[in-house]
């Protein structure tokens, strides 16, 4: 080759080089751009008089100076980092709210429970009354709003949820297209040239992706990749690709799901729990950990103080005498079938009011076993198989109960989602309008040095005008049954006295006594034979077998006052509800008793200034009636305390993957990326040796004017 021709091959490879330069210089600041390098390779040399001489230079190729392990390693914490944030971006939104003393459910509940104590400070006064019924409602309000708040974090999440999964769907699309024109671009030039803008365009489009979601990378023969989510559900393969969409597809119709539109597009597939990384798993992670245990937490608080204020105050009495009405509504559980299930009947589930303090946090979930045709009631946050069943049976654990009679057709695997205290802070409301149904006044009372966990249900007036209703009474366990003791105004009393008190000392000695009045020697005769003298103040003291009776006034000649038993056999197996009947009245009882325990009651009224059962309510406060471990106040600060352990966790994780991350995109730059100082010195030595090679032309056609003019001589 001629001087001439090596000159010019340096003047098209030093001009491909300055545009190569040019363009790493223009593409500085653009997003996933990998510098550019031109490769040079010397001709193959000319061999002439026993020499080979060189022939000038070739581009071998325009190399992209890019690492596929650090962009991998970029994705994978592009998705770790996003997930990360995402998740404590939520968690501290739901953490301020509960913690905050502002918006926080303790302030509220102290104020009501002090309300509580003012009025029984004075039991009689409506102006407290009135005060205590608006801390009830303000407490309600509270409970509300702190569950709306809840809910639309949940709505914030979903939203997103279906942002993010179009934009996956839009970007596999535009992976698919590029990996079409990568193939091409790869054939066009037989495979010997890269198409790198190409190549740099798809990487972005995957960085992008992670961090919407964790992608797995799989390069074909024809340099197309496929893309793999979760594990293993293929999102990208070569130029086609798959729609994700986001619908409910499980059991919660509250909560949308990551599906993947099967091939001919009619049906959507669950893949949700498959899901790691980027905004989608953060998302995902937020509304499982933060919102749906946030607001579980605070429905079981609702529940269980509805259940418990409400069953006191139906156990007192009014200052009319009436026995008191519920103060809240009671929320109602929620009943999902699976969106596979055959139909769309349901089970009935209720509350069991008797056993609410065994009720958890947890969601739960009723399946049917086709393999041996029973029922499983499993409790989700620990996958605990609680009992099983048949159809028709009525299961009872934690709390619930669960009447399958109601469902009409089961198919296979079919499956129920229960969630008992998920809403409920949002369904609570007031029952109670009017102050005066507050029940100040003792009706019926459990004795606090009972020793089994046995406690009152529900007390029932069933002829609240005889005499004997308004007599006191007494249901004591002596080991094997419940006895109800009677205090009763014989069918001969016509004198003015009246049955004051009854109080058993001795739960396992009490018998049937018959009391007799003997206006001559002014005395008490008990079973025809202990005379008790009738106390001048009064109010006279008999004891009798196990029982302690007060008689307060002057009973005429002949009167009888009566002690009566009455068994009822204890409901087994235990824990179970027990009905006991007295006179004119019902008391339900549930837990075990021991031997020895009673509780007492006294239906009489006008009984001005009694404030036993509000002193029992404002109790509530300090008693361990959620899952028998914790108070109210200890439930909820459980709940503060876990949102924001887990608040701190995401947030440490948060700045730990970030750490990372920016190590990651550090390498990343440092590899590919483009260092302007650098290009500007290529760019001088580059345009040297263009200039270099122009002068190598011009000195050629120099030599050959002057052999050409020498030859014309």
């Amino acid at each position: 080759m001629s001087i001439t021709g090596t000159g010019l091959s340096g003047l098209i490879a030093f001009q491909r080089a300055l545009n190569t330069t040019g363009h790493n210089i223009a593409n500085a600041a653009t997003e996933g751009y990998s510098r550019q390098r031109v490769e040079l390779e010397n001709r193959n040399p000319q061999y002439l008089g026993n020499q080979y001489f060189g022939q000038g230079v070739d581009v071998a190729t325009v190399r992209r100076l890019q690492s596929e392990f650090i962009d991998n390693e970029l994705r994978n914490t592009t998705a770790t980092k996003v997930s990360n944030t995402v998740r404590a971006d939520y968690a501290q939104r739901v953490d301020n709210m509960l913690a905050d003393e502002e918006t926080s459910l303790a302030t509220v509940l102290e104020r009501f429970f002090g309300a509580v104590n003012d009025f029984a400070d004075d039991p009689t006064s409506e102006a407290t009354a009135n005060i205590t019924l608006h801390e009830a409602d303000s407490l309600v309000q509270r409970f509300n709003m702190l569950n709306s708040t809840i809910e639309e974090q949940r709505d914030q999440i979903n939203g997103s949820i279906g942002v993010a999964v179009q934009e996956i769907s839009d970007m596999a699309a535009a992976l698919a297209g590029l990996n079409q024109r990568i193939v091409a671009a790869y054939g066009a030039s037989g495979g010997s040239a890269a198409p790198n803008d190409l190549l740099d365009q798809r990487g972005a489009l995957l960085t992008r992706l992670a961090e919407k979601i964790d992608v797995r990378i799989n390069e074909q023969e024809d340099h197309s990749v496929n893309v793999f989510i979760g594990t293993g559900q293929s999102l990208v393969l070569g130029i086609t690709s798959n729609q994700l969409v986001a619908r409910p597809l499980g059991n919660d119709p509250r909560n949308v799901d990551i599906g993947i539109l099967t091939s001919n597009g009619e049906m959507a597939v669950n893949i949700s729990r498959f899901m790691t990384g980027g905004e989608i798993s953060g998302l995902l992670e937020a509304r499982s950990n933060i919102v749906d245990s946030a607001q579980n937490g605070l429905g079981l608080v609702a529940v269980t103080l509805s259940t418990f204020v409400n069953r006191q105050n139906q156990l007192g009495l009014t200052s009319g005498g009436e026995l008191g009405q519920a103060v809240f509504s009671l929320p109602t559980p929620a009943v999902y079938p699976h969106a596979n299930n055959g139909d769309d009947s349901i089970p009935t589930v209720t509350l069991m009011d008797e056993a609410v303090g065994s009720l958890t946090a947890s969601d739960y979930q009723l399946r049917f076993d086709d393999t041996t045709a029973e029922y499983q009631l499993i409790r989700l946050n620990d996958n605990t198989v609680l009992t099983t069943g048949v159809a028709g049976d009525v299961l009872e654990a934690d709390g619930l109960r669960v009447d399958l009679g109601s469902i009409t057709s089961v198919g296979l695997n079919d499956r129920w989602l229960i969630q008992p205290t998920r809403n409920a802070a949002g369904q609570m409301a007031m029952q109670m309008t009017d102050a005066n149904h507050l029940a100040p006044i003792s009706g019926a009372l459990t004795n606090a040095e009972n020793d089994g966990s046995a406690a009152l249900v529900n007390l029932r007036v069933t002829t609240p005008d005889d005499p004997n209703t308004q007599a006191p009474a007494a249901v004591v366990y002596d080991g094997t049954q419940f006895q109800v003791v009677n205090a009763e105004y014989g069918g001969t009393a016509s004198g003015s006295a009246t049955i004051e008190s009854l109080r058993v000392v001795d739960a396992t000695s009490v018998t049937p006594a018959t009391i007799l009045f003997n206006a001559a020697s002014n005395s008490f005769s008990v079973n025809g034979a202990t005379i008790v003298p009738r106390d001048s103040s009064g109010v006279t003291t008999i004891r009798v077998d196990g029982v302690e009776l007060k008689i307060r006034g002057v009973p005429a000649d002949g009167d009888t006052f009566n002690i009566g038993l009455t068994p009822t056999a204890i409901t087994a197996p235990q824990p179970a509800l027990t009905t006991v009947a007295g006179n004119g009245w019902e008391l339900d009882i549930y837990g075990e008793p021991q031997a020895g325990d009673y509780f007492s009651l006294q239906l009489s009224r006008n009984r001005v200034g009694d404030n036993r059962n509000l002193l029992s309510m404002a109790d509530l406060a300090e008693q361990r009636l959620i899952t028998g471990t914790q108070t109210f106040s200890d439930s909820y600060n459980t709940v503060v305390a876990e949102i924001g352990t887990r608040t701190r966790q995401a947030q440490i994780s948060r700045d730990a993957t970030t750490s990372l991350f920016e190590d990651a995109q550090a390498r990343r730059e440092s590899e590919s990326g483009v260092n302007l100082d650098e290009e500007a010195a290529s760019l001088l030595r580059y345009q040297q040796a263009y200039q270099a090679s122009a002068k190598v032309i011009s000195v050629s056609n120099s030599v050959f004017d002057i052999l050409f003019s020498a030859i014309g001589r």
